[in-house]
C-alpha cells in the first residue's frame, strides 16, 4: 500500500504557523490549511516519528520536525454526522516523545485503516 499524503501540523514562524501542513508526496504540491477550519478524514494511515529528534525535545531542545501522519487517501470535509470518534490520539514531544493514545500509551508507527482530524483534534473511530 503506497502511501501517498503527509500530513503534520506546522511550527515553523512566518504566515503558515499554526496551519496544517498537507503534502502530496508524488506531486510534491504542498498547502497549508487554516486549523479552524481543517477536517479531514485520512484512509489507511500511518503515524510517524522521528524518536531522536523527539527525545530532544522532550529534554529542552527547540523543536523540529519529527513527527507527521502518512496517508493513502485523504477527503476533506467529511460528512461524519452519524459517526462516533471518541478515541484521541496526541502527539506533543514536550509531554512525551512519541504519538499517544487517550490512554497515553506509545502508537508510533500505529496503523489505522481511518483517522479523522478536525481542527487540531486527531480521533480514531469507536
Amino acid at each position: 500500500m503506497k502511501r501517498k499524503y503527509k500530513i503534520r501540523y506546522h511550527l515553523g514562524a512566518g504566515e503558515n504557523y499554526m496551519k496544517w501542513r498537507v503534502e502530496d508526496t508524488t506531486s510534491k504540491e504542498v498547502k497549508f490549511l487554516d486549523t479552524e477550519d481543517f477536517e479531514m478524514s485520512l484512509k489507511n494511515a500511518k503515524l510517524y516519528n522521528q524518536k531522536g529528534a523527539a527525545e530532544k525535545i522532550y529534554n529542552g531542545s527547540s523543536k523540529t520536525v519529527c513527527a507527521w501522519i502518512m496517508a493513502e487517501e485523504i477527503f476533506p470535509n467529511p460528512d461524519y454526522m452519524f459517526v462516533s470518534f471518541d478515541k484521541i490520539i496526541s502527539y506533543n514531544p514536550r509531554v512525551a516523545p512519541h504519538w499517544r493514545d487517550h490512554n497515553g500509551k506509545n502508537v508510533d508507527k500505529q496503523e489505522f485503516e481511518e483517522i479523522y482530524i478536525d481542527k487540531k483534534e486527531i480521533f480514531t473511530l469507536k
